[in-house]
């Protein structure tokens, strides 16, 4: 059922950054309100130019436009071309998607989520980067994908929770190879420090 994997990690999302993460980690309260809000206007949608708009993915948008805009102008200008990148990858997935028998045997957002972590993570570096490039890589690629279908008689809704859904797991993708990366690096720095100790 569309939206149960988005309102499943973003409750538990939230849960865990109110009442279990620590209290002086400057992430606990942004992140909090960014799910809350997000699960709340979930629900709303508003018409513009003949499409229907999840307030949610305006939302989420938004905020992640606000992470980029601080950037130096070349760091800024790679980000750019790599979210076109993951746009594009998103739509022509959706196109493809339109006349392919393997959706049948294969759920078509864990597809999506697996091509935007791969994506992601194989143009950004950074942890922050790699989620809101990818946020607004997807969304971008449903209202293009939008966009397309509106020139024959399909009315597609933009940021609905099968996109929703998508968006979920791939920031789970995302944060748990992160999280391998950083255990990685973590036995890595360990281990050389482990040597050098040795050779003195």
């Amino acid at each position: 059922m569309a939206g149960f994997v988005f309102f499943g990690f973003a409750w538990a999302g939230w849960i865990y950054s109110t009442f279990i993460m620590e209290k002086t980690n400057p992430y606990r309260f942004p992140i909090a309100a960014y799910l809350l809000v997000t699960i709340i206007l979930s629900v709303f949608k508003i018409r513009f130019l003949g499409l229907d708009i999840s307030l949610a993915t305006l939302f989420l948008l938004f905020i992640s436009f606000l992470t980029f805009i601080k950037l130096p102008f070349w760091k800024l200008l790679y980000c750019t071309i790599g979210v076109f990148i993951v746009s594009s990858a998103t739509a022509v997935f959706y196109l493809m998607s339109l006349d392919d028998l393997v959706w049948i045997f294969i759920d078509q957002q864990i597809l999506l989520s697996f091509l935007g972590t791969c994506l992601a993570v194989l143009l950004f570096k950074e942890y922050k980067a790699r989620i809101f490039s990818s946020i607004i890589g997807l969304i971008q690629g449903d209202i293009l994908y939008a966009i397309i279908l509106k020139k024959f008689p399909i009315d597609f809704p933009i940021g609905g929770f099968a996109l929703l859904d998508g968006l979920a797991l791939t920031c789970v993708f995302i944060t748990t190879w992160s999280g391998f990366e950083y255990l990685q690096a973590t036995f890595e720095h360990k281990n050389f420090q482990q040597k050098k100790e040795k050779q003195l």
